[in-house]
Parts: C-alpha cells; structure tokens; sequence
C-alpha cells in the first residue's frame, strides 16, 4: 500500500474534541474550512466528546464547504454522514503514534481509517484541554507529522496560566497578584487556604481554572461564601486554580503569528465590558461587551504593548497562530500581562481573525502562512529528532 505517499498538501483540520470548550471550536472550524486556500485538499475530521474520531471520507477543497454550519460539523462528529455530501460516507477514523511507513505494512488488516496515512499535515482547530495542551501535539510528534500551531513545550506552558504568569515576571513584565490553591490541598485544609486567599489577595477577586479557556468556569467572588463555592465549581475542571486580584481597565489583545524567534505582532485590539469578560459576555449573541480596532490608546503606548507582546513570545517559545492579552490598567498607568491563548477563537466575532484583517492580511494568507510553517517545522524536527538517527 503506497497510498501514504500521494498526500502532497493534504490537511486534515479537527474539530470538537472532548474539551469544555467543544461548542467553540465548531464555530471556529467553520472559518477554517471557509478561508483554507484551495491549493490544500482537506480532511474533515470530527472528534465526538468520548475521543473518538469520524472523517468524511475522501478529500475536499474549500469550496465544497463554503455553506458548512456549526450543525453540519455536529453531524460528523455523531458519526452521520451529511445531507448536503451524500456521497461521501462518514468513517471511524485514527490518528496512530507511528511512522506512516510502519503503519503501511499492516494498513489492510486494520479496521478504522489511519489518517496519517493520508493526510501530510494536521490542523487541530480545538480548543483547551486534549487540544491546545500539548496532549495532541504529543501525539503528532510520536507520528512524526506535521501540525498547525505551538509544538509540545509552548502548548503547555500558554495553557498552564500560572507557568505563564512566571515567565512573564521572569521577564519584567508587570501581573497581576493571585495565589495557586492545589484541589487536594483546598478539601484538605479548606479553613486555612480561605484565610490564606483572604490576607493575601482579599474581595473582590477572581477564580478561575488554571489550564481553561474562553472563561470557562470563571467568577468574581464578593465575600467567603461566592468564594468557596467559585473555588469548587473551578476545582471541578481543573486540579489547579488562580485567585487573582480584580483588574480595573479594558481587555487589550495582539495577535501573532510566526515563531518565537521571528514574531509578528498586531496592533491590539480592545475588549469594553460593563462586567467581567465571562463566557457569556464571549460568545453570548446578546453580549454588551463592545472591541475596538485597534485599541484607544496612543501611539507611543501601542508599541510599547507590541514590545510586551513580543517578550511574551520570546519568553514562552509560541508559535503559529495565538492571541497575547493584557490588561490595560490606567489606574496603574500600565499593561498588565493576563493569558496566552494557544489556539485563538476564530469565530465570527473573535478578535484574532478581525485583528489580522485590519492589518491587511485575510484569513486565506494566513492560513496558509501557519501550514507552510508546520511543513517547514517537520522539516527541521527531522534533521534533528532528539538524537535518533536512522542508522540506529
């Protein structure tokens, strides 16, 4: 079987995905199957929230899903073929952490479409955990394929807020105060860890998951009681979880794209909300929250936050595509670094595809700009991978 040397520019781009924030990335996808240049032939890939994978079979080109919705996605992901596709079954599909030459000797026997087989680089459009958090990129990188976005390294340090906050202040860059409570310590010593939280960081302040996204299972707690029942309910997605001290000012956000080494940088982006930017406030058709772009600050300040943002990648090691968000506080009268986001929202209301639109380059360009990146990525890695050699 010789079939796993003809997939020349072929992307399968996944989607779903056992993660909180499995509804988004659907939204998401959406937007990468709309704006994939047509030199690729695609693979949609659906990932149920079980794990488990279903691909239409074949290869498509984009506009073959320039009417895909949110709900065709889902019909993937159930395992059901689409309506508008009739023709195209709907397969169980794998991802195996082997060589495609490996696999290729056994590849009749086995019931379940291997991916690597057919598909030369892999696009996760998948949000927080077993997605962005260097689960998957690991599992690319026991196959030896090519994938869209930060390798193993950067994955966990961007979703892991409280490593990131480190080398943020590692690196002279101001943040905001918090504490880590510890799951197995919090429902040891729950009375001395909320006295702990209260000298150190007092109320208001703000819970959240540690390795989370899009705000999921966040909260501003008033008083010991919201408190307490904040820390349970973040505790209940993440064994880690910040208390942070209240920001007071606007969200302000760059995008990048490229490498650590070589970053390009927008210009920020805004985010006005009467309240907390809470997963509502996000995703909510009835949102208050209002973004400019670019931001409502001078020139001089707008640089001066494209250097923080470029430290931050430098100091994390991201690549690909991914959203740098800051507070800024004018109270202060300076940027406060809040999070990295490895895998931006790339919905129609999301920041990260309006910021690079502003600055000219479409989501076509740049698309095609981070698969080129991980092709050229697999590339290096093989010249060099950790020492093994094929001799060996």
């Amino acid at each position: 079987m010789n079939q796993f040397h003809n997939f020349e520019n072929t992307v399968a781009v996944l989607f779903g995905g056992r993660s909180s924030e499995h509804e988004i990335s659907l939204r998401s996808a959406v937007f990468i199957f709309k704006n994939i240049p047509d030199k690729y032939n695609i693979i949609p890939v659906g990932i149920n929230r079980n794990g488990i994978y279903y691909s239409l079979e074949g290869t498509f080109k984009a506009k073959d899903f320039l009417d895909i919705t949110v709900q065709d996605l889902s019909e993937i992901i159930e395992g059901r073929s689409l309506i508008k596709i009739p023709d195209r079954k709907n397969i169980k599909s794998v991802i195996l952490p082997h060589l495609a030459e490996e696999i290729a000797k056994d590849f009749d026997s086995f019931p379940y479409r291997i991916l690597n087989l057919e598909a030369s680089c892999f696009f996760p459009v998948l949000h927080g955990q077993n997605g962005e958090d260097g689960r998957l990129q690991g599992l690319f990188e026991l196959a030896e394929v090519a994938y869209v976005g930060c390798d193993i390294r950067a994955s966990v340090v961007g979703i892991d807020k409280d490593i990131a906050k480190r080398l943020a202040r590692d690196a002279g860059i101001s943040i905001a105060k918090y504490e880590v409570v510890v799951g197995e310590v919090y429902f040891k010593n729950q009375e001395e860890t909320l006295i702990n939280l209260e000298r150190a960081i007092g109320y208001p302040c703000f819970v959240k998951p540690n390795s989370l996204g899009s705000a999921v299972g966040t909260g501003r707690a008033k008083n010991r009681l919201e408190l307490q029942k904040l820390l349970i309910e973040a505790l209940s997605f993440d064994q880690k979880v910040l208390v942070e001290e209240p920001m007071s000012g606007t969200e302000v956000e760059c995008a990048f794209l490229g490498t650590s080494a070589f970053p390009k940088i927008t210009l920020a982006g805004e985010i006005v909300t009467k309240d907390f930017y809470s997963y509502e406030e996000k995703y909510s058709n009835a949102s208050e929250a209002t973004s400019n772009i670019p931001a409502k600050i001078d020139s001089e300040r707008m640089q001066e936050l494209k250097t923080l943002a470029e430290k931050i990648a430098k100091a994390t090691g991201i690549s690909g595509l991914c959203r740098i968000d800051f507070w800024n506080c004018k109270t202060l009268n300076r940027f406060v670094f809040n999070e990295i986001n490895t895998l931006p929202g790339l919905t129609s209301i999301s920041m990260f595809p309006k910021l690079w639109e502003y600055e000219g380059i479409l989501g076509n360009i740049w698309i095609e700009d981070i698969i080129e990146q991980a092709y050229a990525r697999r590339k290096w890695m093989a010249k060099s991978q950790y020492g093994i050699r094929a001799s060996i």
